[in-house]
């Protein structure tokens, strides 16, 4: 768009001015001939018009420096115009490739910082996990000491119940020769007394003798015999007591196992957890790693682009260096 402090009048005034110092009346000199004002496009414009209104394309015979010069002029104006627009160009495609780029990078980037966010809460969950797997290692060793020594008072609970169960069979064995004795001593007594009774009456005193002794005998071995009962009676509560002891320790040996399945079970599903934390914590770390080498090519791409930017740039500079010692060497020839 033109520049509304600037007219054709005043570019021309300039380009004049230029010529007249003997310098080559490009866009920039002309602009800063005009003190730095006017678009270079509305200054190109108004040179290519004063241009056209040249001698040379009125039909006239101008000079050869003149027409030479105007020619470069010219020249000078298209290779600036089209190395304007070159730059003009690449600025843009690199400004868009700029763009995609570090859009690019800043999703990179919230990808990146997401997976960290997220590796560090998996860090914690595992953290965690591990912690109740220690806890349940723990627990797990207490109840398997616990089993250990119910295993062990079971044992001597069963040894203890073999041996009462030894001592109730001696008992039973004393007590039924007991028996015996005093069944087979009775018998004798019995018989013995219908002998004697067969006997003549003169031995009644004598065997009523031996029959008082003979009661209290029997006398003593009935309380012997009581006092067996007796301690047979308590052995059988004894027995009762230690088979009700085992059984209640024959339960609690199976809580403890079914605590123990429940905390092995419980072990075995947090390890599952863990190797599976562990798996999902190596992939993020993959793809941290693979966001990482993006990352780097795409800085390099950058830099490369940069590069590639500031080539054509010293390029555009030179030619612009060429084109104006050619200006000036062709002014030079006209003016020699």
């Amino acid at each position: 768009m033109a520049n509304s402090g600037i007219n054709k009048h005043q570019v021309k005034k300039a380009r004049d001015a230029l010529v007249a110092k003997g310098q080559n009346p490009s866009i920039d000199a002309v602009r800063i001939e005009l003190g730095n004002t006017g678009s270079k496009a509305t200054i190109h414009r108004y040179l290519k018009e004063l241009a056209d209104e040249s001698p040379l394309n009125s039909g006239k015979k101008p000079a050869i420096s003149e027409a030479l010069s105007s020619l470069v002029e010219q020249l000078a104006a298209q290779l600036h115009h089209e190395a304007q627009e070159l730059i003009t160009e690449r600025e843009a495609s690199q400004q868009v490739t700029t763009d995609s780029l570090k859009s690019q990078l800043e999703s990179q980037q919230k990808a990146l910082a997401s997976a960290t966010d997220e590796n560090q809460q998996l860090k914690a969950q595992l953290a965690k996990y591990e912690q109740t797997h220690n806890a349940l290692t723990t627990e797990a060793e207490a109840q398997k000491i616990l089993l250990g020594r119910l295993e062990q008072q079971l044992a001597d609970n069963g040894l203890l119940i073999v041996e009462k169960d030894n001592h109730i069979r001696s008992l039973e064995e004393k007590h039924q020769h007991a028996r015996e004795a005093l069944d087979h001593y009775r018998q004798s007594v019995k018989d013995q007394r219908d002998q004697d009774q067969r006997r003549h009456e003169h031995q009644v005193q004598q065997l009523q003798a031996e029959i008082r002794q003979l009661n209290q005998t029997l006398s003593i071995k009935q309380t012997d015999l009581t006092h067996l009962n007796t301690a047979n009676a308590e052995l059988t509560a004894e027995v009762r007591q230690l088979r009700k002891a085992f059984n209640d320790a024959g339960q609690q040996l199976q809580t403890a196992e079914s605590k123990l399945s429940a905390i092995n079970e419980q072990f075995q599903a947090g390890t599952l957890q863990i190797v599976e934390l562990r798996t999902a914590r190596d992939q993020l770390l993959g793809e941290k790693s693979d966001l990482g080498e993006r990352l780097g090519l795409m800085e390099k791409s950058f830099k490369a682009i940069e590069l590639e930017l500031v080539s054509v740039k010293t390029e555009l500079a030179v030619k612009n260096q060429l084109l104006e010692s050619l200006g000036h060497s062709l002014q030079t020839k006209a003016h020699g």
